[in-house]
């Protein structure tokens, strides 16, 4: 506990947040089924080069402080290309989209897709939102994620679903583990 007291805090984002955030948000809050990420304007399936607007909002009943923080967000496709309808609240970063500072008092941002030119594929979306409440750190703030795969028009075959769990994979287990023998290992020398 000593250590973690002399540790710095862990800082939002708000001007955005790049591949650090592409399994799910690292600075807000926990994750929480109350926190829905939605992508709102994907067809069932797509045709090829055809554009489509999709709006991206964070449902939430985390408590909102007005003029201040409101979320978050890093999107995750897998192919088509993407343009931003205002620049001002949301950006390439990483690889992914993301929330510019001025976007962070949002929770809905929009963006138009255009779909790839082989419509026989599928394309993944990944969706990590969050709600923010606004109070100056991560207490109260919440995230989730959303994953789909969708298919073209010409798509032939299964569509295997994406598994965007909360699970903690072997790695961060490891970490873990490294981190608790280490500060067990601290505080026996340090009562030593």
């Amino acid at each position: 506990m000593v250590v973690a007291l002399g540790s710095p805090s862990i800082q939002s984002a708000p001007t955005g947040i790049g591949s650090l955030a592409d399994n799910g948000c690292t600075c807000h809050g926990g994750y929480s089924n109350t926190t829905q990420p939605i992508i709102l304007g994907l067809p069932e399936k797509f045709e090829s080069n055809i554009t489509y607007d999709l709006t991206l909002s964070v449902e939430a009943y985390s408590g909102q402080h007005s003029e201040s923080a409101q979320g978050g967000f890093r999107l995750l496709i897998s192919n088509g290309s993407v343009e931003i309808q205002n620049q001002s609240r949301v950006q390439f970063l990483d690889g992914g989209w993301t929330h510019t500072e001025l976007g962070n008092q949002y929770r809905s941002w929009n963006l138009t897709w255009t779909a790839p030119s082989d419509n026989t594929t599928t394309v993944d979306f990944v969706l990590h939102g969050n709600a923010v409440n606004g109070n100056g750190n991560s207490e109260g703030d919440m995230w989730n994620s959303f994953g789909t795969v969708l298919p073209g028009a010409q798509h032939e075959g299964p569509v295997e679903q994406l598994n965007l769990t909360s699970e903690l994979d072997d790695t961060q287990y490891g970490i873990l583990y490294a981190g608790l023998i280490a500060l067990l290992l601290f505080l026996y020398f340090a009562i030593k």
